[in-house]
């Protein structure tokens, strides 16, 4: 249980109901992701010659999955399925769309610079950043610290 802002108590949402979540959403984003691509590809050569143009239109359809959803329902399909809800901490309301970019941004740009060769292992904290609520009295990750956003059972 966490309080809001607003003294109004909310249930948190368990860790693994959260991954389950998570990987629900994955399974939805490979599905998306094979959209553009194998209508965008003459053979899978294509891939090699356009690793960044590729990463990006990945990260476009993250982006607008992601964001979109939160921003507007406050769940992904993912959370819809698992019965959580993202909530502004502050008085449970949506997100919005300046909260859920800011919540997705804090994973995505350690694994957009994990593109780099060199840096590729700075790709490893966006990990860290899902892991964090674990540890964290509220369960909040560092994206929901960084949007002010908590996790709860609907």
């Amino acid at each position: 249980m966490a309080m809001l802002g607003t003294g109004k108590m909310v249930e948190l949402a368990r860790p693994l109901t959260r991954l389950v979540a998570r990987i629900i959403d994955g399974a939805i984003f490979f599905v998306l992701s094979l959209i553009p691509l194998l209508v965008g590809l003459q053979d899978f050569d294509d891939l090699a010659d356009e690793p960044l143009g590729v990463s990006l239109a990945l990260t476009a359809i993250g982006l607008v999955y992601e964001v979109s959803l939160v921003a507007t329902r406050g769940q992904t399909i993912g959370k819809m399925a698992m019965k959580i809800k993202i909530i502004r901490a502050g008085d449970g309301l949506l997100p919005g769309w300046d909260m859920s970019t800011v919540r997705w941004l804090v994973p995505a740009i350690p694994s957009l610079i994990g593109l780099v060769p060199p840096l590729g292992l700075v790709g490893l904290l966006s990990l860290l950043v899902y892991v964090s609520l674990t540890w964290d009295k509220v369960r909040q990750g560092w994206h929901d610290k960084a949007a002010k956003t908590l996790v709860v059972k609907v």
